[in-house]
């Protein structure tokens, strides 16, 4: 339970930050007035991460597919978004949900340890 309580919390504060940027922040360029190479890198792995999260909740999850692939592609982009190269490059590297939230996401814990960051 504590998995679904933190990704719920990231999805939240993604939503309630989604429209905060530093434009001294990211590159140049990138995908109109709305961001620029860090959130283009992070979008061109949300195919991916949506596709490897459906196939894992049709399995483990098939009464809730839709809300298990949006809580899940938002905590990757979320971490995503907090180091766009690097995440982005695990990311197209991996091969399976398991690979990629044990190599390219930040590690939960029990005690839910990743809220702390969010509140600093």
């Amino acid at each position: 339970m504590n998995r679904i309580s933190a990704v719920l919390l990231a999805c939240v504060c993604a939503c309630a930050c989604s429209g905060k940027q530093d434009p001294t922040a990211g590159g140049t360029g990138g995908t109109g007035g709305t961001g620029g190479k860090p959130v283009a890198a992070c979008e061109g792995i949300r195919a991916k991460v949506e596709q490897l999260y459906r196939a894992e909740a049709q399995a483990k999850e098939p009464k809730r597919v839709d809300e298990a692939v949006a809580d899940n592609t938002a905590m990757v982009l979320n971490d995503c978004a907090k180091a766009p190269a690097k995440v982005a490059a695990c990311v197209d590297a991996a091969s399976t949900v398991a690979e990629i939230e044990k190599k390219c996401l930040a590690p939960l814990d029990e005690e839910g340890t990743e809220g702390e960051e969010l509140r600093r």
